[in-house]
């Protein structure tokens, strides 16, 4: 991963309405190539039945439409992770939040395309506002029983019950991902991302004074493998944390530097502050 105080995404030196703008005249154009080309081969299969009257050519058209379909929903997914990075590098909560809310304006006719951008505006509210904030955005969300999107969803909704103190509903949204996880086909990816997930959100759910070496052991893993700077910040707090609490306050001291930490985000640094204020 990138040195911390170079971490800066391509989105970086861009308003949330120039990447907005970007993304969506993207979409508008690949999704018009897309429904031209589906029209070409969906005229050429009717063609090959009823003129040249191959059933070969007629089912490699209707094969040639799936592949479409299939690929612009890759590229769709693909370019929208890339969004990401606004608030996995940057940090930058207002940009993100700007930037999906203008695409949800853009998909309001579409049921799956708002929830989705309800999911990441709950997970811009989850950094920058009181948790209830959070919870009452995701009211209502479900992206089916075996929808991977739910992982994000569950362990945004148990964080935020946790950080209200409500148990009886954190319990709930653990167990909701438990039981995704049971459902998922064994050895698949899915499965993998899933079953990590799960890892995580009941480790950083417990109370950090009945860690024990193994839980530090597995905060420590998952910071040195973090993927992104924010799941680094997000870590590294929580392995200071366990350092304050056994002393080794030049150890937190080092964690909790601000030049490896930033950018952070609002949620970050409150819990930085917080740690900071309990060393000697």
């Amino acid at each position: 991963m990138a040195k911390r105080d170079e971490a800066r995404s391509e989105f970086a030196d861009k308003s949330a309405e120039e990447v907005a703008r970007a993304y969506l005249g993207w979409f508008g154009r690949t999704r018009a190539c897309c429904a031209a080309a589906a029209i070409i081969v969906g005229i050429a299969a009717i063609v090959s039945l009823f003129v040249v009257d191959s059933l070969v050519l007629y089912l490699l058209g209707l094969a040639a439409l799936v592949g479409i379909g299939i690929w612009i929903r890759v590229c769709v997914n693909r370019e929208f992770r890339r969004l990401l990075a606004i608030i996995n590098t940057d940090c930058d909560v207002e940009k993100w939040r700007g930037v999906i809310g203008r695409i949800r304006e853009h998909g309001l006719r579409r049921r799956r395309s708002r929830a989705l951008c309800d999911c990441y505006l709950a997970l811009a509210d989850l950094e920058d506002e009181p948790p209830s904030a959070a919870l009452a955005r995701m009211e209502g969300l479900d992206f089916g029983r075996r929808g991977i999107l739910n992982v994000v969803l569950f362990q945004n909704r148990a964080v935020c019950a946790h950080e209200l103190g409500d148990a009886a509903a954190q319990e709930e949204s653990v167990g909701a991902l438990r039981a995704l996880v049971d459902g998922l086909r064994a050895g698949s990816k899915k499965r993998a991302v899933a079953e990590q997930q799960l890892e995580d959100v009941v480790l950083t759910l417990k109370p950090h004074e009945s860690w024990d070496a193994d839980d530090e052991a597995l905060a420590r893993e998952r910071l040195a493998a973090a993927s992104t700077h924010r799941e680094h910040v997000s870590w590294a707090l929580h392995v200071a944390q366990c350092e304050i609490l056994s002393g080794n306050v030049a150890a937190a001291q080092k964690l909790l530097d601000e030049k490896d930490l930033t950018p952070m985000t609002p949620r970050a640094a409150q819990r930085r502050a917080t740690l900071l204020a309990r060393l000697p």
